[in-house]
């Protein structure tokens, strides 16, 4: 059996990257290590001959007359990009700048501020995203408007979270997240893989963490999603998937099971309507919605220089 083109391609780029990087030289493997990246990026049979991700041309939504190429088709560059996520009490724009097909396949840089009614904060880090998998790492400051440091307890209730009876809640979170998505049967298995590493906390206190939505004994977090997602039609406009997750407080030797779903509707090649429901099902701090992705709604908009 022959084995797949993508699978053949990436074997062949780990074998170059071998070769490349022998020798007691850092500076050398640094030099490969980029070669590889760039290639990789480059690359494009390695996909298209499979044809899971060569699809036809799509209208853009704001320019219905207009028919643009979907990323994964368009010509590798050195692009700037924004990814804009527009919901109930959120906005979410990400920016990037990097080398390779805009939200599709590249490598680069992303910042990412978010406002939202319980904060602000801004993610910065290095970004490598592929059809099958994405690698992300890097750090992000939040700055809560309401909220405190927590003295430590058992347990944590909504009220307890949004007093303030300790300093203000400031923090950085170092974090690192691989996400796979995979085709499977008629759809995709989806696996998350993060760790965080909380900083700024005083001593003896506990925190809030905004995003991963636990109460953190510093420093360690640890999380985990599963999920299979499906298209509901042939030219996958509407997908919709179960989600399981699971997140680890080492130190406070919790953890938290949530269960839900997603769905995601495209709208055109730059517009996409998308909702999560993943309630908490098992937690020893009875947050309601501070404590999980309980019901967000909202559209994402995604924009590219051209080439």
């Amino acid at each position: 059996m022959t084995a797949p083109s993508w699978l053949s391609a990436a074997d062949a780029a780990w074998r170059a990257l071998r070769r490349a990087s022998r020798g007691p030289s850092v500076r050398r493997f640094g030099v490969a290590l980029s070669a590889f990246v760039l290639w990789l990026l480059s690359s494009t049979r390695a996909v298209a001959a499979e044809g899971e991700w060569n699809a036809p041309p799509a209208q853009s939504f704001f320019h219905p007359d207009s028919v643009v190429l979907p990323w994964s088709q368009q010509e590798p560059r050195w692009f700037g990009a924004a990814s804009i996520d527009l919901g109930f009490i959120y906005f979410r724009p990400r920016f990037s700048t990097g080398y390779g097909r805009p939200h599709s396949r590249w490598f680069g840089v992303d910042v990412n501020p978010i406002f939202s009614s319980e904060g602000i904060a801004t993610y910065a880090g290095l970004r490598l995203e592929l059809p099958l998998f994405n690698l992300r790492a890097g750090a992000r400051y939040w700055n809560t408007f309401q909220r405190s440091f927590l003295e430590p307890r058992e347990r944590y209730s909504v009220e307890d979270i949004e007093l303030r009876q300790g300093p203000k809640s400031t923090f950085v979170t170092w974090e690192s997240e691989l996400t796979f998505n995979v085709p499977i049967g008629p759809g995709w298995v989806l696996v998350e893989l993060a760790g965080s590493y909380v900083t700024g906390v005083p001593d003896a206190y506990y925190v809030y963490e905004e995003t991963l939505r636990v109460v953190v004994d510093p420093p360690w977090v640890w999380r985990t999603r599963v999920g299979y997602t499906l298209a509901l039609d042939r030219a996958a406009t509407v997908i919709v998937g179960p989600i399981f997750e699971v997140v680890g407080v080492p130190k406070r030797g919790t953890q938290v099971y949530r269960a839900g779903g997603l769905i995601r509707v495209s709208l055109g090649v730059d517009l996409e309507a998308r909702g999560t429901f993943v309630p908490a099902i098992v937690t020893p701090d009875p947050l309601g919605a501070e404590g999980a992705d309980t019901f967000l709604l909202g559209i994402r908009y995604r924009w590219a220089t051209g080439p």
